[in-house]
């Protein structure tokens, strides 16, 4: 009896992306990973873990392509600019459009935890006006920012010492447009920062992953 010999498979490659928990939760899904999933044939593997994590996992060669929202520079990386942010106030009931010393002492802030870059980038700009997260009501640490903005939307009202959360302009952009969330800003000054894509300088002629760059930016 002739024995049928079974197809051989070809393997699918994995592509391995690292986000930052903002960039992985809720700026990827959709149209972004559609343009990736464009380029890449085979699997993708998406882990969400800080950004000084992904720096190193890029270094070990552990994932092919990073989107960081803190750049910490790396001469043996390749830093492309990809998306404009902003930092904004976000709460839950409309609260004043800029947010002076006196309000911000009674609000309780949600805030990420101690030593995250995030949180060094706020604490660097309340610093411009003589400002701390000691100038809040109260704090309450969480360590990425889809608890952050879930803690805000079913925070209980409470007009007199309302709960807000400094969080990315872009994370809750549909949040804003049907009015779940509301922002406001400190003084009025926006705190602007940029998203980047990384990836190893060995892997700079990489076919593959220049598309996917190109796509993305």
């Amino acid at each position: 009896m002739t024995k049928t010999m079974k197809p051989q498979q070809t393997k699918r490659e994995t592509f391995h992306l690292a986000a930052s928990y903002t960039i992985g939760s809720h700026i990827l899904p959709g149209e972004t990973m559609e343009k990736i999933n464009q380029v890449v044939k085979g699997r993708i593997k998406l882990t969400i873990i800080p950004c000084d994590e992904i720096i190193s996992g890029i270094k070990e060669g552990i994932y092919d392509l990073g989107l960081i929202e803190s750049p910490l520079f790396d001469e043996n990386l390749v830093y492309k600019e990809w998306l404009g942010d902003e930092l904004v106030v976000c709460s839950q009931k409309p609260i004043s459009d800029s947010l002076e010393k006196e309000e911000l002492g009674s609000c309780k802030l949600i805030c990420r935890k101690e030593g995250s870059l995030t949180r060094n980038f706020i604490t660097e700009f309340l610093a411009q006006f003589n400002l701390s997260y000691k100038s809040f009501n109260s704090l309450s640490e969480v360590n990425n920012a889809t608890a952050m903005i879930q803690s805000i939307k079913w925070a209980k009202p409470n007009t007199e010492n309302p709960t807000i959360a400094i969080v990315s302009d872009l994370a809750i952009e549909d949040e804003l447009k049907y009015n779940k969330l509301f922002k406001s800003r400190i003084y009025n000054k926006p705190m602007k920062r940029k998203f980047h894509l990384i990836y190893d300088k060995k892997r700079i002629s990489d076919k593959n992953l220049n598309l996917i760059i190109t796509k993305l930016l």
